[in-house]
C-alpha cells in the first residue's frame, strides 16, 4: 500500500505552505501529486512556477509528481450540476458558476497522475492550506485501505489570519473544518471523482476517524487566510468565492470582504478574516503547532508575523469593557461650573486628576450642555505626555512586577509561549516590541492609543494643553496617584525602537505642534493663549 498526498498549488500565494506541507509529510507518504493550473479559479491568467520554486525551496523532487494543468477559456467551460450545487445560493451568478468549474477541473486533475498506482493505494486530498498532522497518516491510511466501502474525512483545527488564532462561533464553540480533507483509494477516486468526494456528492458513506467510538477532532490544521493583508487580497481575488455574496455581506458581496481584509488585522477577540460575523478569533497555543514552523523563519513570518520595527505601526482597536461602556472622547466638568473642562487621556495623569476632583461630572457628547460648550468656544484641558515618556510608562506598567497591568503583560507573553517572569530586561523589551500586535482589547490596548484620539478635535477649536510634568502646578495640587515604577527607561531602547515609537505616535506630535502648550503660574491660569 502506497500513501500519496495530493493538493493544488497557486504560486502567488503558496510558497510557505508548500514548504511546510511537503517537509512535514515527506517522511510519512510515498509520493506527492501537486497540481498547478494556468488560471486562478476566478479566471485570471497566472504563470506556472512550481518547478523553479520547488528547486529554490529544496523540495524532494524525486517524491513529487507534478501535474501541469490547463484550464480552458471561459467560453469553453461546461457547467455541470455539481458546479451549481457547489455554488449554492450563488448558483444564479454566472461568474460564480464558472469559478466552480475551474475549481473542479483543477481538483480532478489529480486523477491524471493515477496511472502507476494500485487500486488500493491510499490518497490524501486537501487544499494546500489543509495539512494533516503526520502522526495520524499511517493509522487513517490503514483504515481507508481496510474499508473500501467508506470515505474517511479528516476534521481539522480551523485557523484564520494567524496560525495562533482559531475561529469560534459567538457561543464559544470552535468551528471545525471537517468536510474537505479526505482519504480515499485509487479505486474510489476513479469511481466517484475527486471533486465529488470533496463536496459530498457521492453515494458512498462518509465517516470520521474514531477511537473507542469517539470521533477524533483536531487531526491537523486548516491555515486559512494567512500572510499579509496584500496576500489575503490576492487570495480573495483568485479563489472560487471571488464573485460570491454571503448572508453576512451587504450588496457588495465579496467586495465587502476585500475592504474588510484591507482594513482589519487578525486579532484575538475580533471577527475572523473571512468577515463572517459569527466567526470570532480565539487564541490557539503555539505548542499545538508543528515545530517545523518555528524552525523555518520564512514560514514563521508568514504564519505568525511579528511587528516590523522599521514600519509605521497602528495599535489594535480596543473592545474592552471600558471602551464599550465609555464613549471616547470623554469630557468632564471638573468643578461643575463649566469653567474647567477636561478630556481624559488614559495613562496621562488621569487617575491623579479624577482623585483630585471627586465632584466632577461627565458631559456626554450630543447633549444640550455639550453643544452649548462648543458654541461658547470653551477650551477644554488636555494633559499631554511626551509619547516616548508615555510609552515608557506603559511598557513598565505591563512588564514590571507588581505594577497595575503586569498580569496583562504575562498573558501577552504567554500567547507566544514565553514566561515573562523568566526573561531578562533586554529580552522583555525586544519581545514586547516584536509582539505589539498581541496587545488586544483583552489587555485594554486603548492605553497605547495616541493621546489625540481621546480629544474631540472635530467640535473644539482650541485646547489648554498641559504637559504632564506641569500638572500639579497647573491644577494647584500636591499629590500624584497611580505612579509607575520605571525599571525600564529610554536608555534601554535602541535607536530603531525610539524611531518606531515616534512613527507610531506621529499624530500626537502633530497635535502638540498644532495646539501648543500652556504654562502654569501656580494658579491654574494661562500665561499665553494657545494657537
Amino acid at each position: 500500500m502506497k500513501i500519496v498526498d495530493c493538493f493544488p498549488w497557486f504560486a502567488p500565494y503558496g510558497e510557505e505552505l508548500l514548504y511546510l506541507r511537503v517537509n512535514l509529510l515527506k517522511e510519512h507518504v510515498d509520493k506527492f501529486i501537486i497540481v498547478e493550473s494556468n488560471k486562478t479559479h476566478a479566471g485570471k491568467d497566472v504563470d506556472r512556477k512550481f518547478p523553479e520554486v520547488a528547486r529554490k525551496l529544496g523540495l524532494p523532487i524525486e517524491k513529487i509528481i507534478y501535474v501541469e494543468h490547463d484550464i480552458p477559456e471561459t467560453e469553453d467551460l461546461e457547467i455541470l450540476e455539481i458546479d451549481r450545487r457547489n455554488a449554492g445560493v450563488n448558483a444564479n451568478n454566472k461568474e460564480s458558476l464558472y469559478a466552480r468549474v475551474r475549481e473542479r477541473l483543477q481538483k480532478d486533475a489529480v486523477m491524471n497522475a493515477l496511472r502507476d498506482f494500485d487500486k488500493r493505494d491510499v490518497f490524501i486530498y486537501g487544499d494546500a492550506d489543509e495539512i494533516i498532522d503526520p502522526k495520524h497518516i499511517k493509522w487513517v491510511a490503514q483504515q481507508c485501505h481496510n474499508h473500501p466501502n467508506i470515505i474517511i474525512k479528516i476534521p481539522l483545527v480551523y485557523l484564520q489570519g494567524r496560525a495562533d488564532l482559531r475561529i469560534h462561533h459567538r457561543n464559544d464553540v470552535p468551528v471545525i473544518w471537517k468536510r474537505a480533507m479526505f482519504f480515499a483509494t485509487k479505486e474510489q477516486l476513479l469511481h466517484c471523482k475527486l471533486s465529488n468526494i470533496r463536496c459530498g456528492n457521492i453515494s458512498i458513506p462518509i465517516r470520521f476517524p474514531t477511537n473507542q467510538g469517539i470521533i477524533q477532532e483536531d487531526m491537523g490544521w486548516h491555515f486559512a487566510w494567512m500572510g499579509s493583508s496584500q496576500q489575503r487580497q490576492t487570495k480573495a481575488d483568485s479563489f472560487a468565492h471571488a464573485f460570491d455574496s454571503f448572508k453576512w455581506h451587504s450588496e457588495g458581496g465579496y467586495a465587502d470582504y476585500k475592504q474588510f481584509v484591507d482594513t482589519t488585522e487578525p486579532v484575538e477577540g475580533n471577527i475572523a478574516p473571512d468577515s463572517n460575523t459569527d466567526h470570532i478569533l480565539k487564541r490557539y497555543p503555539h505548542s499545538l503547532l508543528p515545530d517545523l514552523i518555528f524552525d523555518t523563519p520564512f514560514v514563521k513570518d508568514f504564519l505568525l508575523p511579528e511587528v516590523d520595527i522599521n514600519s509605521t505601526y497602528a495599535f489594535n482597536d480596543c473592545n474592552c469593557y471600558w471602551c464599550q461602556k465609555l464613549e471616547w472622547p470623554l469630557m468632564y466638568d471638573l468643578e461643575n461650573n463649566h469653567e474647567k473642562l477636561w478630556f481624559e487621556v488614559p495613562r496621562s495623569c488621569s487617575v491623579t486628576i479624577k482623585e483630585s476632583y471627586p465632584k466632577r461630572i461627565q458631559v456626554m457628547r450630543g447633549t444640550r450642555l455639550y453643544n452649548t460648550l462648543i458654541k461658547e468656544n470653551k477650551k477644554p484641558i488636555m494633559i499631554f505626555t511626551d509619547p516616548i515618556d508615555r510609552f515608557i510608562s506603559l511598557i513598565n506598567v505591563y512588564l514590571t512586577p507588581k505594577q497595575r497591568y503586569y498580569d496583562y503583560g504575562r498573558d501577552i507573553f504567554s500567547s507566544f509561549d514565553k514566561d515573562l517572569t523568566l526573561l531578562s530586561k533586554e529580552e522583555k523589551i525586544d519581545l514586547f516590541f516584536r509582539n505589539l500586535n498581541k496587545i488586544t482589547g483583552g489587555h485594554q490596548v486603548h492605553h497605547f492609543h495616541p493621546q489625540c484620539r481621546f480629544v474631540d478635535t472635530e467640535n473644539f477649536d482650541e485646547f489648554e494643553v498641559v504637559k504632564r510634568e506641569d500638572v500639579n502646578e497647573f491644577f494647584d495640587i500636591d499629590v500624584a496617584h497611580n505612579v509607575t515604577n520605571k525599571e525600564i527607561t529610554a536608555d534601554d531602547f535602541s535607536e530603531e525602537q525610539i524611531e518606531f515609537i515616534k512613527r507610531a505616535y506621529a499624530s500626537d506630535y502633530a497635535f502638540f505642534k498644532k495646539y501648543g502648550v500652556v504654562k502654569p503660574n501656580g494658579k491654574g491660569k494661562n500665561k499665553r493663549k494657545n494657537g
